[in-house]
Parts: C-alpha cells; structure tokens; sequence
C-alpha cells in the first residue's frame, strides 16, 4: 500500500489474518522475500497460495482474496504476520512480519511485485504465476528503492569477476547504484559510479553475495559457483 494511503490509515489494531478453512481450490506459484530493518527475515521463497478468502479478525468475507499477496505473505510466513483490517481502502494495515514490527510515524511496510511498487495493499494484488513478491521496511522520510545483483553464474577461483547491482525505480526502471557495498565479496568491495564492482574468489566453491546501501532495500542474495 502506498506510504500516503498507510499513513492516512493511521495506528494499526493488532490482527493476524488466515486462510478460511473452508478455501477450496488451487491458487497461484509465486515467490516471497521479507527484507526487514536490520536483516533479511525471509530469502527469496516459491509458494502456492491457497484458495478462498482472508476472514479472520474483521476482514468481511469475500473482500481479501487468499489468492492475492496478502495471501502469498501468509502461505510464505506460515501466518506470522498481523495487520489491522481498514474498511475505508478495503485492505490490510500491515504492521508485523515474522516478528518485525513497525508501528512508529517513522516506518512502514512496503510491497513491491515485479520489482515495481505495488499499486495497491496486499489484498489488493491479484497475482499471476511466476509473479515475485518483496515486503520490505521503507522510510517515510526517504522512499526507498530495491537492490539487483547482475552476476554471472560460474567464476574461476583467483580470477577477478564482474558484478552489477542495479536499483529499481516505482515503475520498475532500473538504473546503476553506485557505492553499494557487496556482503560476502571480501572487506571494501564497493560497486563504482556504474554500480560496478570487480571480485576475486579466494577459493573454489560456492560464493554467496549480497548487497546493501544507506537509502535502498537490501539486494536478494545470488550464489556464484568458483571453480578452482
């Protein structure tokens, strides 16, 4: 849901919402990943959403699908979120996932689908398959972007390698981040003013990278295979 809609709805009534256990019917693959303030709480993960509707703790029937993302961050988190339901925009105030929680004026839960900010709250969101779900904590103060990591899927061990960390734009535009630092490639490893960086793997086996940088959302981890 968009920062303004969210701060208009004002503080949020604690509720945890699940599927009906009368939902019938297949849902929707997709995947899910949580980035909260400090870490990531959730790495990137496939789902089947289920079928029928969210109900639970005032959501009248019918109006949240539990195949929408509201329903996908309930399959992914095994129901361990809570949010308050807001009969003005039909939807769900977000205020805890797995255990984060950002209830201050400061802070709020962002949901971007597709690497585009999402147009809508999470009930709002029909998914389709293959679609690729991010809530993350985002500044109210300073909107913050995602981060991409471009890298190739094998490397030599000893031999340097080039990575690219990309932003991504409310519509889903990328663009080059510059001065991000790569977690896992070493000590100083920062991307360039073309948000790129040069690594060297140490030693064979499977190098893990991440990326983060004051004013974005972490990058989803990517895995290089180093031969020797």
């Amino acid at each position: 849901m968009h920062k303004k809609t969210i701060l208009a709805l004002g503080g949020a009534v604690l509720a945890l919402a699940v599927a009906s256990p009368a939902a019938l019917g297949a849902g929707t693959p997709v995947t899910v990943r949580v980035e909260g303030k400090t870490r990531t709480l959730l790495q990137s993960k496939s789902i089947h959403t289920d079928g029928g509707f969210i109900t639970r703790n005032g959501a009248p029937s019918g109006k949240c699908s539990a195949n929408s993302g509201a329903g996908a961050l309930d399959v992914a988190t095994k129901h361990r979120w809570t949010g308050s339901w807001s009969t003005s925009f039909n939807d769900f105030l977000i205020k805890s996932i797995l255990g984060d929680t950002e209830s201050s004026p400061k802070f709020y839960w962002g949901i971007w689908i597709n690497n585009r900010y999402a147009p809508s709250g999470a009930c709002g969101l029909k998914l389709h398959r293959g679609d690729q779900l991010l809530f993350a904590v985002d500044s109210v103060s300073h909107h913050e972007h995602p981060l991409a990591i471009q890298a190739p899927k094998q490397a030599v061990a000893g031999r340097s390698f080039t990575v690219k960390v990309v932003s991504y734009s409310d519509k889903g535009k990328s663009q080059p981040a510059a001065h991000v630092t790569l977690a896992g490639a070493g000590q100083g490893v920062v991307t360039n003013t073309r948000g790129v960086a040069h690594v060297v793997a140490g030693s064979a086996g499977t190098l893990k990278l991440g990326a983060a940088g004051t004013g974005f959302v972490r990058a989803a981890a990517v895995r290089v295979r180093v031969t020797g």
